[in-house]
């Protein structure tokens, strides 16, 4: 597996646990990659959890936000 961030981390341990064999390699003294820099979390809207705190949100915003966020293509900020 290249790459130690939570894609290929996840990948790894998937592979372990169905009792294959892995070799994970990163180009970083640490493991993590881009996913350590992720600390808002996985973004959405109109959830669950939104809707019962009372949190007004639409798909939208969410498209609105994502864009100002630095998105390039507007074509892949889908809910």
């Amino acid at each position: 597996v290249v790459g130690g961030g939570l894609a290929g981390m996840s990948a790894a341990n998937t592979t372990l646990e169905c009792g294959g064999r892995t070799l994970l390699v990163d180009k970083s003294s640490f493991c993590g990659g881009n996913s350590t820099k992720a600390t808002s979390g996985i973004n959405g809207a109109e959830t669950k959890t939104q809707k019962a705190k009372g949190v007004d949100d639409s798909i939208a915003l969410f498209t609105s936000d994502t864009l100002k966020g630095g998105a390039k293509r507007p074509e892949v900020v889908k809910v």
